[in-house]
């Protein structure tokens, strides 16, 4: 690896971020089979009856396992268990949009979360920052 110098620092602009449509997918599967956070708990406020009928009382705490959910093949297909970013485009290279039920990494609404924006823009910020700093020499062992 050698440095480059840029008077820009290598950074890209929001916009530009935006374009980075691989990256942007290959954040989305590694946060689908390794979320930050493995396990969401919530608490019900008031009795509720779900769709099929069940009955929900007040106080009753819920575990969703997201860690979970990322593996399941009734939401992701057969090869839910592999690392494919591809999932996310599509045939036009464009991110495809996957509702929040499916994948909760970041929950679902009304309470997403506020830093889900910030938490795709700092991954793709530092991988360009260090692509336009550095040569890469692929295949290479560094010891």
């Amino acid at each position: 690896m050698t440095t480059k110098t840029s008077s820009s620092g290598g950074f890209l602009s929001e916009d530009e971020l935006n374009k980075l449509i691989l990256l942007h997918a290959t954040i989305c599967e590694t946060l689908r089979l390794y979320p930050p956070f493995p396990i969401e708990h919530k608490c019900v406020v008031e009795a509720y009856v779900l769709p099929t009928g069940h009955c929900v009382r007040k106080g009753t705490k819920i575990l969703v396992s997201i860690y979970s959910m990322g593996r399941m093949e009734e939401i992701w297909g057969e090869d839910c268990m592999e690392f494919k970013p591809e999932r996310w485009i599509s045939e036009k290279r464009n991110i495809i949009y996957v509702p929040s039920y499916k994948f909760m990494t970041f929950i679902s609404r009304p309470r997403t979360c506020l830093g889900k924006t910030m938490a795709f823009m700092q991954p793709k910020s530092m991988t360009s920052a260090i692509l336009w700093n550095y040569k890469l020499d692929m295949g290479k062992i560094v010891s």
